[in-house]
């Protein structure tokens, strides 16, 4: 029941998020034209690779080491997760050097105009903040405290969208409007995790060289995961912009957002099944292992029905909400769907890899992934036009996915075939 009811709040709160951001969505089309959603898309990709980049992917070795330490000794986690946080303002540090030097190549490469090439070094910033808000949001989850999760994210969600409809539709800042109101809600919410987690105790001064080293050797590996996600997820409106126009890389944006709906309750599953895992492996015996089992196919199931669900309402979302340039958008919907419905299952097993510390896995699944994404996206874009990048994307997601499978498999073995077990009634 307590399962449960963690469940349905993540889907909740995510459902509450994507409500508000996706009738948001067709409402700035009316102020927005195609190319200025090029450029939101462009920037958010840039925000998307710098985040690995500067975090070093070292936020999750708090949250494996949670449960080892914060009940038997709470300062020793204290230390910990204060030393995880220092991390990663060094490589923001050189990354902002780095964005203010070639400010001006960066945004004539992401198709910005030169004269508003300053968005380049803020996206060093949005980055870092970015970092330290999902860490506020992540820790709610490790602590299994829905409550302060939902309060956060509908915190931020309240800022950032008052804050765009006054900027884009009252005073006119057109796209920088959107960015400026996400920067003004990261800042908030950062300013709110400094005093939160001061409160709890867990920031101090006792920064140990030997949880640095074992929190970089727990993300650096993943940095090559992350950046592997950013390619697959990210890169193909990078292609679209150079290999077709920014107008459809804007058009592409919108019926992208709209096929990755499913990804709210892939959100929820990241959130909800990461804790799951853990708790069970920790005491692993028959029924935990059938737990795991059941939950996993639960899951499976589910995503598949908010794919079928997404697909059908499609037509009518771009016909009676959209401004009619971006209909188009909607043949990259379904695809996109079946993307995320592959990484939704993706999701679940890699909390296997996680648990077991194999994280190199990831490292090295990332380098194939990068590869083969890249191939993929300039071979069909040159030869479908932009639907190509959704083929690619779908493609290289599906790879990902078979590979971790077989290889959390490899880690444990779990009943996965037993379905009479599965499917007894209690």
């Amino acid at each position: 029941m307590k399962s449960l009811k963690q469940f349905s709040t993540y889907t909740l709160v995510g459902f509450i998020g994507a409500g508000v951001s996706f009738f948001l969505m067709p409402y700035l089309s009316h102020f927005l034209k195609p190319w200025e959603y090029g450029v939101l898309s462009m920037i958010n990709s840039f925000v998307t690779i710098l985040i690995p980049l500067i975090g070093l992917s070292v936020a999750g070795y708090a949250k494996v080491e949670y449960y080892k330490y914060l009940k038997k000794d709470p300062k020793e986690f204290a230390s910990i997760f204060s030393t995880v946080q220092v991390i990663p303002i060094l490589p923001f540090l050189i990354i902002l050097l780095l964005t203010f030097l070639f400010m001006h190549p960066l945004a004539a490469f992401l198709e910005i105009p030169q004269d508003k090439s300053y968005w380049i070094p803020l996206s060093a910033l949005l980055a870092i903040l970015t970092i330290y808000y999902e860490t506020l949001i992540g820790f709610n989850v490790i602590e299994q405290k829905p409550g302060n999760y939902t309060f956060f994210v509908l915190l931020k969600l309240v800022v950032e969208v008052s804050l765009t409809v006054y900027f884009v539709t009252d005073l006119r800042y057109g796209w920088e409007g959107r960015l400026l109101a996400w920067v003004i809600a990261t800042v908030t919410m950062f300013i709110v995790s400094i005093i939160y987690f001061n409160k709890k105790g867990l920031l101090t001064k006792k920064i140990k060289k030997l949880y640095r080293i074992a929190a970089l050797s727990f993300g650096i590996p993943l940095i090559l995961h992350v950046i592997g996600k950013f390619v697959i997820n990210q890169s193909d409106r990078v292609f679209i912009a150079k290999m077709v126009s920014i107008d459809e890389a804007g058009i592409y944006n919108i019926g992208y957002r709209v096929g990755m709906l499913i990804l709210l309750f892939v959100s929820a599953v990241g959130n909800f099944i990461q804790p799951y895992i853990f708790e069970r492996l920790a005491e692993l015996n028959d029924r935990k292992r059938m737990q795991l089992v059941k939950m996993s196919y639960v899951i499976i199931v589910g995503l598949l029905g908010v794919l079928l669900f997404i697909t059908f309402l499609a037509p009518l979302f771009f016909k009676y909400m959209v401004d009619h340039s971006y209909y188009e958008g909607i043949r990259y919907v379904f695809w996109t769907g079946l993307s995320y419905f592959f990484w939704g299952v993706y999701v679940v097993f890699t909390g296997y890899i996680f648990y077991y510390k194999k994280t190199k896995i990831l490292g090295y699944l990332a380098i194939v992934n990068v590869v083969l994404n890249i191939g993929l996206n300039y071979v069909l874009i040159e030869k479908y036009g932009a639907i190509g990048a959704a083929y690619a994307t779908c493609i290289s997601f599906f790879v990902v996915m078979i590979i971790v499978i077989w290889r959390s498999n490899l880690l444990i073995k779990l009943p996965w075939f037993e379905y009479k077990s599965i499917f007894k009634r209690g």
